[in-house]
């Protein structure tokens, strides 16, 4: 061990000694210019290179490499985007006339702020109001004519004078109501006087039929005496107490009391077949006003039902000659200016824009995104008034997507999706600007995360895949 450590001592002590005799075995110190006459291999050692440049390489070595380590864990987000416009949450009202129709007048301009309900438009209703007019004065006619006919049913049926009408029919008029009554009365008059005259007929055949029987009930009482009249003249005749010409008389009045009693019940049984002649005759009378009155009901009712509804369309049509505000807003897209100009059926005549409502995106997805797109998702909204890199961007989150693909001249198949906006204005220096219905967007919908070094390796995939699968 000794001898080891005697032999490290040696060599520490000749380290110490070259190291003091280090600064002895450099080359004696030259100027500047003195070095550039110098070989480059002598002139290095004399001026060595500054190490600015290799700090320099090892600095964009260190950010190559930690650009690499952010490329292969760092993740940036895929967006899909589509452009649209700021909408309002309830959407845009159209306004269309019902039908073909003369603008009368027009009442708004625009831009004008309009309240629920407010005329925006009146078109020339005379064709119209002439309808409802017809239908009104139809409608009146046929529940007059009911009225009348169950008047003259309730006066059959009690067998007293008709009430008066003009509880039953208020909205005619009182030419109308007295019309109406004078009728009812004519009618009514004419069937009492019907009626009493098939009962003046009944009455005068009751009476003939018991005059009749009050004569048969005299020849019927009449009749067993002179039979017994007859038989004892016949006893004296046998006896040859009378002659036989006072018996033959006796004879005889028997005969004509006996046919005159047969007549007279013959009499009876006619006339009281021509009683219930009268009778029947007079209920008749009863029965065809009475059939003739409900029918007339029937009918009138029917045909009251049938008019009350056409007078509803007729209405309807006349209301809508006047086009109202069906929301408070904005009018915009005014597209008539004339009054007695023409517009026909369902051209937009105008738009009104709802006010103090919330306002969303409507975007148009490509075919190409609506696979990654789902409701929920974040979005990224710039509005293209406002540069975005200036004043920023507008959060929203995907809300709707639409089951089919609509047709876009410019775009081809797209699909329409509902954007709710997170915020209403956005800020402009030191103002804040509301959002607007109409402004042009560029949705960016966030769909995943992707690796950055995917970007770099994803050409080069692609063309090896490409490559592979060629012949």
């Amino acid at each position: 061990m000794s001898a080891k450590r005697d032999l490290l001592n040696r060599y520490r002590q000749a380290w110490r000694h070259s190291w003091r005799q280090r600064q002895n075995m450099g080359a004696p110190p030259r100027l500047s210019h003195e070095v550039q006459f110098l070989p480059a291999a002598l002139a290095l050692q004399e001026q060595p290179v500054h190490p600015a440049p290799r700090y320099i390489q090892w600095t964009i070595m260190g950010f190559a490499a930690l650009a690499l380590l952010w490329a292969c864990v760092g993740e940036i987000d895929v967006v899909a985007t589509a452009s649209g416009k700021i909408v309002p949450n309830g959407k845009t009202k159209i306004i269309q006339p019902s039908e073909v129709a003369v603008v009368k007048a027009i009442h708004v301009y625009d831009g004008q702020q309009v309240k629920a309900g407010e005329l925006l438009v009146e078109l020339d209703a005379q064709i119209t109001g002439a309808d409802v007019e017809r239908l009104k004065n139809d409608l009146l006619a046929a529940q007059v004519d009911s009225a009348r006919a169950r008047a003259l049913l309730d006066a059959i049926q009690h067998n007293r004078a008709p009430a008066s009408l003009i509880e039953q029919i208020p909205h005619a008029s009182p030419q109308q109501q007295q019309a109406a009554q004078t009728w009812l009365q004519g009618q009514y008059l004419e069937l009492r006087s019907t009626l009493e005259q098939s009962d003046a007929e009944i009455a005068q055949r009751l009476a003939e039929i018991q005059a009749a029987q009050a004569w048969v009930s005299t020849l019927q009482e009449s009749l067993p005496i002179t039979r017994q009249l007859v038989a004892d003249y016949k006893r004296l005749l046998d006896k040859a107490i009378v002659g036989k010409h006072a018996y033959l008389e006796k004879e005889q009045l028997r005969l004509d009391q006996e046919r005159e009693l047969a007549m007279q019940q013959a009499k009876v049984l006619e006339l009281k077949a021509a009683k219930l002649e009268a009778e029947s005759r007079r209920q008749s009378v009863l029965a065809q006003t009475r059939r003739a009155m409900l029918d007339l009901q029937h009918e009138s009712e029917q045909r009251a039902a049938a008019l009350a509804q056409e007078l509803k369309k007729a209405e309807q049509r006349n209301r809508l000659m006047q086009l109202t505000a069906p929301v408070a807003g904005t009018v915009q897209q005014l597209a008539i200016h004339t009054n007695g100009g023409v517009v026909t059926e369902a051209q937009p005549l105008m738009v009104i824009v709802p006010t103090d409502q919330p306002v969303e995106v409507e975007a148009m997805l490509e075919n190409k995104d609506i696979g990654f797109v789902r409701p929920g998702q974040e979005v990224e909204i710039k509005v293209e008034t406002f540069t975005f890199t200036k004043y920023g961007v507008v959060h929203g989150t995907v809300v709707s997507i639409s089951n089919d693909a609509i047709e876009d001249e410019k775009l081809g198949l797209v699909y329409s999706a509902r954007i709710q906006l997170k915020e209403n204005s956005i800020q402009v220096g030191e103002n804040r600007i509301e959002l607007s219905p109409g402004m042009a967007v560029r949705a960016e919908v966030k769909t995943n995360k992707r690796k950055v070094i995917d970007y770099f390796l994803s050409p080069l995939k692609e063309y090896q895949d490409e490559s592979l699968s060629e012949r």
